[in-house]
């Protein structure tokens, strides 16, 4: 039985007065993909920068790998979890090799030496990202499916042990969208990383996640595989409407629709 890498325990977070996450208990196991998902407002991104250390609950335990997360300095942490934003960073004037050597700055600091290892890494993830063809264009120059492939190359050569992405898809079409998920589906089984991914589209997160942990007003409604999690009483339970399920003509996976 895998491992857990990750423990939330009553988890609460608010913005003055107004509570966002209620009570949060979430048990991560390594090597396995998680879909955050749930309407908008339901906590979804407020949980995962909880999770990445973006921001601190206001009661409630983490830790990772067994260890509380006050146990872990931030230049550990940044070894062992990578995150990336719904809304990345700005990266005028940087190459795709210049933006995922950045993912080797917790491995040789700032006054550190970029090692012939670091170098490594770094290639092993771009070829790994199928970005050789890329590797010396600007970023901001790439299409949307491919700045995100590089984005993961960082977050590969950082070599850490889970992967938090809030809403990778969100502005790509349909053939980067399932570009980009199956690469991560791929790096997680091969390499035996947590991830966990906030996605809008519960029928993306029943495809390519191994589970789906949904959120309804900041509380934890309902968690497991996607096929009981696709169900249509439970699917109208997390989003408040009517919908109706049928398995995939060809992968026979649920497939959920509005009514």
């Amino acid at each position: 039985m895998p491992s857990p890498f990750l423990a939330l325990s009553g988890i609460t977070y608010a913005i003055g007065p107004k509570p966002i996450l209620h009570g949060i208990d979430l048990t991560l196991e390594q090597g396995r993909i998680y879909g955050l998902v749930g309407p908008n407002g339901s906590g979804k991104s407020t949980l995962l920068k909880i999770i990445a250390r973006q921001l601190g609950p206001q009661s409630g335990a983490i830790a990772f790998a067994g260890r509380p997360a006050v146990d872990w300095g931030a230049r550990e942490f940044a070894r062992h979890v990578a995150y990336m934003p719904q809304f990345t960073p700005a990266t005028d004037g940087m190459t795709v090799r210049e933006l995922v050597a950045l993912g080797r700055f917790p491995w040789h600091g700032t006054l550190g030496r970029f090692t012939a290892t670091d170098s490594d890494k770094v290639e092993e993830a771009i070829g790994r990202t199928e970005l050789e063809a890329f590797a010396d264009r600007l970023v901001a120059n790439m299409s949307g499916g491919e700045r995100q492939r590089a984005w993961i190359a960082m977050m590969l050569a950082q070599d850490a042990r889970c992967l938090l992405l809030d809403e990778p898809t969100s502005a790509l079409d349909l053939a980067h969208q399932a570009s980009v998920l199956s690469l991560v589906q791929e790096l997680s089984h091969e390499r035996g990383l947590t991830v966990v991914i906030v996605l809008h589209d519960i029928n993306l997160a029943a495809r390519y996640c191994d589970a789906i942990v949904a959120l309804s007003r900041g509380r934890i409604k309902a968690e497991g595989t996607p096929a009981e999690i696709m169900q249509a009483d439970t699917l109208h339970s997390i989003f408040g409407v009517g919908m109706g399920v049928f398995p995939h003509p060809v992968r026979n996976e649920p497939v959920s629709y509005l009514l």
